[in-house]
């Protein structure tokens, strides 16, 4: 069975009374807050206070995506809202090594993404330092996108190398995911599908989260 992440950037936060419970019963085994500056990508995501709002009200796990430049200077304030993980991109980063370390010393969970076109070589080194991996199936920024299948490339490359070294790191696979795609990321090699518009504008998240979690 594949773990399951929700992205909340297609959600809408007015109606959060309607989704909240629906998450809740559907049980993923995160909320993914895909959080953005304008900058790193044409974007601004979900504002960082809904985070802050959310938090009270459920005990789901909460893992940060920053799609962001200079991420470290998010890693406090994210702390203090109640973030569960933090994953950073490793071209955002002068030092990824540094940046891993300083999530871990706020005793938080550590990850490191690649984007659509960067090579998952680059984040080979780390893996032996982060809890998860996460590979891009769209370009970062944008809900809704089309799957890019060639990137399951990377999954199996970074499942491989996991694998090989015997390392504690899960493989997430983000962007376009739905029951064909998650099928496709999960024979890839991915542990975690997040997926956004599938869930959250369904109709039926418990329906959809389980159908991901079947694969």
């Amino acid at each position: 069975m594949a773990k399951v992440g929700v992205s909340v950037l297609s959600a809408d936060f007015s109606k959060v009374k309607e989704w909240l419970p629906q998450l809740e019963k559907a049980k993923p085994e995160m909320i993914q807050w895909d959080v953005m500056d304008n900058k790193y990508v044409p974007n601004s995501g979900v504002p960082i206070e809904e985070i802050k709002k959310l938090r009270p009200k459920t005990k789901l796990f909460f893992d940060v995506h920053l799609m962001v430049q200079q991420p470290e200077k998010y890693f406090n304030q994210l702390k203090g809202y109640g973030a569960d993980s933090l994953t950073f991109h490793v071209e955002t980063s002068n030092n990824p090594k540094k940046t891993i370390k300083e999530i871990r010393g706020l005793g938080l969970g550590a990850g490191i993404a690649v984007n659509n076109k960067i090579s998952a070589k680059k984040i080979s080194p780390f893996l032996s330092k982060v809890d998860l991996a996460l590979v891009m199936t769209v370009e970062a920024g944008f809900g809704g996108q089309n799957f890019i299948e060639k990137n399951l490339s990377k999954v199996k490359l970074l499942r491989e190398a996991i694998d090989k070294e015997g390392l504690n790191c899960e493989i997430q696979v983000d962007g376009g995911i739905n029951a064909e795609t998650g099928k496709k990321s999960v024979e890839a090699g991915a542990d975690i599908l997040i997926a956004g518009s599938y869930v959250i504008k369904s109709g039926d998240i418990p329906k959809r989260v389980q159908t991901l979690k079947n694969l």
